[in-house]
């Protein structure tokens, strides 16, 4: 998540979520490495775990160029010039309810 706009997340546990993965980072610079994740979009310095049984019936893959193609891309590959990729990933489109949020390494000063 981006700090800029986690509020809802920090102070209610509750947030729309669009991307998911299932590792735990523990550094903004490994996520945004992982998922290709540009600095423009997110600096993903806040993390939050969820009882994925409540988005179990939402999920699904994700396309290419930010789930605007018809290709799917359950492993991120599409930006390359934002990291290596690599990681699995799905979207479910929905406000989850968190069991933790917390704050994560700032990948410019790791």
């Amino acid at each position: 998540m981006d700090s800029g706009r986690a509020n809802d997340a920090i102070i209610s546990g509750e947030q729309y979520t669009t991307y998911i993965g299932f590792k735990k980072y523990d550094s903004a610079s490994q996520v945004k490495d992982a998922f290709q994740i540009a600095d423009s979009w997110s600096d993903c310095k806040v993390r939050g775990e969820f009882d994925t049984l409540q988005v179990i019936d939402d999920l699904y893959v994700p396309t290419t160029k930010g789930n605007t193609t018809a290709i799917p891309e359950p492993i991120t590959f599409s930006y390359p010039e934002y990291g290596k990729g690599g990681e699995h990933q799905l979207r479910v489109d929905k406000v989850i309810k968190f069991t933790n949020v917390d704050f994560i390494g700032d990948y410019k000063n790791e």
